[in-house]
């Protein structure tokens, strides 16, 4: 039986790769999004964030990403909140 720590770690070069890609993407939009007052994002984002399906299949993303890598899971879930508590700002105003 694996133990959790056999389970986290990548299972090929291409995983660890895809890894690294989508962490420092994530942490690049992160820090982005967070240095600006308002965010600028593009209509159809905007548009898509008023529908209900849109938003749960941004958490099922998140959700999915936890399942894949744990340190990409984290920042994907920062990310949604960041982008859902932003859309609502610019939404409701």
């Amino acid at each position: 039986m694996e133990s959790w720590k056999d389970y986290m770690m990548p299972s090929g070069n291409f995983d660890k790769i895809s890894r690294m890609i989508v962490t420092v993407l994530l942490v690049i939009w992160l820090i982005g999004v967070g240095l600006t007052f308002h965010a600028e994002y593009p209509r159809e984002l905007i548009e898509l964030a008023g529908q209900p399906w849109w938003r749960l299949l941004v958490v099922v993303g998140a959700i999915a990403a936890a399942y894949w890598c744990p340190r990409v899971g984290i920042l994907a879930a920062i990310a949604v909140v960041v982008y859902l508590a932003d859309l609502r700002a610019l939404t409701t105003i």
